[in-house]
């Protein structure tokens, strides 16, 4: 998993199209999740936290995505990359990201709208 923070920029690919995109915040959704307890060796319930980007589009070259659109990444789904002494951000494999309008689940939107 990348190690993201605000400002930071993203590039990917969008249906063979590249897109550039800039990290505004980092947001966590908590989620129960399980691991081992060392004493009894038996698995128990545990709260967890996972870091998602919330992205603004710079630049696109795919008409479906516009230029001020808001999305979400999760953290574990980007790589780091270094470009001309640059660290940016990329997808590990293709994947989708959550857009704030038509795609997005309700939770994306509500993460996406949080500090507004």
């Amino acid at each position: 998993m990348a190690y993201i923070k605000p400002n930071m920029n993203v590039f990917f690919a969008n249906n063979g199209k590249s897109v550039t995109a800039v990290i505004e915040r980092v947001s966590f959704r908590k989620y129960w999740g399980t691991a081992f307890d060392k004493e009894t060796g038996k698995k128990v319930k545990k709260r967890k936290s996972m870091p998602f980007a919330c992205c603004k589009v710079l630049l696109s070259s795919d008409p479906t995505v516009r230029v001020g659109e808001e999305f979400l990444i999760a953290g574990y789904k980007l790589r780091n990359v270094v470009m001309k002494n640059e660290r940016m951000l990329t997808f590990k494999s293709d994947c989708v990201a959550e857009y704030s309008k038509e795609y997005g689940s309700e939770w994306a939107r509500k993460i996406i709208n949080e500090d507004r």
